[in-house]
């Protein structure tokens, strides 16, 4: 495949995607729905994408060029592959281990609203980077071009690789010249064929050559063709004692066009009643009857239609008024439209065609979802649709607005019970492809907000660890910094455990966060969060990992030299079983590992800054450390002598004997 459809086919916006599967991150309660480390989660997003993926003409000129002056401009027709092209030429350098791509940009804010901000000083050595600006507004890729010539400058000269996504007006780009390479579409049948060996249906070309099958590959988006693909698949699963034929019919119907249906349709419904029921069943198809005739009684509500006056035994039963718009309850009392994906169809002709009733609908939704019958996974169900047609009718706020609700608690003073409505919310939002900069800044104006109630904070925490984290883990990084520095409660302790998840093994994220923590503790409003924060990141077996051939952080002079500022900042601190705790973590690794002994004593003494009562105050926990009794003690007056000598050396004395039981704090060592 050379689509953009591989970003489709794992977005659940769609009524065939059930978004309740799958694991979920365990934090105090789990609110989003995925539960590995999120650079993992973007690897298997390439890996599935490079097993499905069709060269497009104009690849190969375009990895010619990337490999020669480190950067490429792709261009092409929308819905032809250019975002899955440009993944593809960064995943395919060598080495393929490994593979991490940078998304830009990653300034702190998610793009401000002049355009994007191309951080020269970010790129490190090595790096992918990737810039789509396909779907951005005039202004934003007019500012992002400004700023490329110098940044392909930096990327070059650093080893890195750039590929940009350009919009497909040339008014943007004529500059770049033989810099941009035309992406064409693909052979709609080769990718349909691709994606179905993937998943393990083998086919020949002559059972691919119906009519409709054939306009699908001739003029449908990748991504249309890739979703069919994936529906095939679905089917597959769900019906197995079933043939091709049978999956690849309910696929079509599944993505078939209803607008004319449903516009006849409703110019045959003249009664409110039935509107309503008919835009409830859409939006609540496949759950309990018992739910849709309550979430129709609340979009009346919503949309102030008179109530029904007439006598409860004159008015038509259930069944009735499901038949009059064309749906029906099966035998677990689920209702559904007899046509399939008819309910899409009827949601995008609400939205569309009553734009004055849109607030209405999201007025509405605050209270739909509270009905006892509808499970966590039809709730998210219906999250997902409201999101498809907000966002495409370019109405972001309402998704900001519902999910402001949904955190609220109870009367009572419980938590809501929509706190995983208010996440996937979010993730519907971030996962778009014109709004994800609205949300993305959204998440920093709340992380910000040092009023932010704690619920709404832990619900931020969960997405920008999990969601932002998989293509902006930067972002990610500066928001939950911003939650640890103003969150005290769970939020916090969560954040600051995600950062530490988030870093890792990453010295990119590593040396940004430990200096953003730096530049915090010459602060009054942030030092106390960003000592504690401070403490977490010293963990010398990652400042000692000296992995893929490269020297490890606690030689990198820049990072020595944070470590020694924040050490200082820990021992000028008042007196507590933390601070001695972590110097003896210190101290045990310079057991533990010999190489980095020096550099790591260097730190300490250093942070001593030729102070004595600094000094002793290190040497007094050094002293306690190695007087504890047990086979390892030996080792420990070793590091402990080695010191001292340090110590001696940085207040400018000379012992030629260290005495480790008549030194104590207050006295020079």
């Amino acid at each position: 495949m050379s689509a953009d459809a591989e970003s489709f086919v794992n977005d659940a916006r769609w009524s065939m995607i059930n978004t309740g599967t799958g694991d979920q991150y365990n934090f105090l309660q789990q609110l989003v729905r995925v539960g590995r480390d999120p650079r993992h989660v973007a690897r298997e997003h390439l890996d599935r994408l490079n097993q499905r993926f069709v060269e497009p003409d104009g690849y190969g000129r375009a990895r010619e060029l990337l490999a020669v002056n480190r950067s490429v401009l792709l261009t092409g027709a929308p819905g032809g592959g250019r975002g899955a092209t440009a993944k593809m030429l960064l995943y395919r350098l060598p080495p393929s281990t490994e593979v991490q791509i940078r998304e830009l940009p990653d300034d702190d804010t998610g793009g401000p609203s002049n355009g994007p901000v191309l951080s020269a000083d970010a790129v490190d050595s090595g790096e992918r980077l990737l810039l789509d600006l396909s779907t951005r507004d005039e202004t934003y890729c007019a500012v992002a071009l400004e700023q490329l010539p110098s940044y392909r400058d930096v990327v070059r000269d650093r080893d890195a690789h750039l590929v940009v996504v350009l919009p497909r007006s040339r008014k943007y780009y004529s500059e770049f010249g033989s810099s941009v390479v035309d992406i064409i579409r693909p052979n709609g049948r080769e990718v349909f064929q691709r994606y179905l060996r993937s998943d393990g249906i083998q086919l020949a070309n002559t059972q691919l050559e119906g009519a409709e099958l054939m306009e699908q590959f001739d003029s449908e988006p990748m991504w249309r063709i890739a979703n069919l693909a994936w529906l095939v698949q679905h089917f597959k699963e769900s019906e197995p004692r079933q043939t091709f034929p049978h999956w690849l019919f309910k696929a079509l119907a599944e993505q078939a066009d209803h607008r004319d249906k449903v516009n006849e349709q409703t110019k045959g419904l003249h009664s409110g009643r039935q509107r309503a029921l008919l835009l409830t069943t859409a939006m609540f198809s496949g759950m309990q009857a018992d739910a849709v005739f309550a979430a129709t009684s609340t979009l009346r509500k919503a949309v102030a239609h008179p109530k029904d006056d007439r006598p409860r035994l004159e008015r038509e039963d259930l069944a009735e008024q499901l038949t009059e718009i064309g749906a029906e309850a099966d035998d677990t009392g689920r209702v559904r439209f007899t046509l399939l994906a008819y309910d899409r169809a009827v949601r995008t002709h609400f939205w569309t065609n009553r734009p004055d009733e849109r607030e209405h609908f999201r007025n509405w939704m605050e209270t739909a979802l509270e009905h006892p019958t509808l499970s966590s996974e039809d709730r998210d169900t219906v999250v997902t649709r409201f999101a498809e047609q907000a966002l495409r009718t370019n109405r972001p706020n309402d998704l900001r607005f519902l999910v402001e609700r949904w955190v609220r608690r109870t009367d009572g003073g419980r938590r809501s019970p929509l706190l995983p409505q208010a996440a996937e919310a979010l993730e519907r939002g971030l996962s778009h492809e014109r709004h994800d900069v609205f949300f993305r800044q959204q998440l920093y104006t709340w992380s910000r907000d040092s009023r932010l109630s704690p619920d709404l904070a832990e619900v931020v925490v969960q997405v920008c660890s999990k969601v932002l984290a998989v293509n902006h883990p930067e972002q990610a990084l500066v928001r939950l910094h911003h939650i640890v520095r103003r969150q005290s409660g769970v939020a916090g302790v969560d954040a600051r455990a995600a950062l530490r998840n988030l870093i890792g093994s990453d010295r990119r994220l590593y040396r940004r966060l430990l200096d953003r923590v730096m530049s915090g503790l010459t602060t009054t409003e942030n030092a106390a969060a960003d000592l504690a924060l401070f403490l977490d990141l010293t963990n010398p077996v990652l400042l000692t990992d000296s992995q893929r051939r490269t020297q490890p952080l606690i030689a990198d002079q820049t990072v020595h030299d944070q470590l020694v500022t924040g050490w200082r900042a820990v021992l000028d601190g008042p007196s507590s079983p933390s601070r001695a705790h972590h110097v003896e973590t210190w101290l045990v690794a310079c057991e533990d590992d010999h190489r980095y002994r020096e550099l790591l004593l260097d730190v300490l003494v250093k942070a001593g800054d030729g102070r004595s009562v600094l000094l002793c105050r290190l040497y007094v926990i050094a002293r306690n450390w190695a007087q504890a009794p047990d086979d390892r003690q030996a080792y420990r007056i070793v590091i402990t002598d080695r010191l001292a000598k340090k110590i001696d050396s940085a207040l400018g004395i000379d012992f030629p004997e260290l005495d480790l039981g008549h030194r104590t704090e207050g006295t020079s060592p």
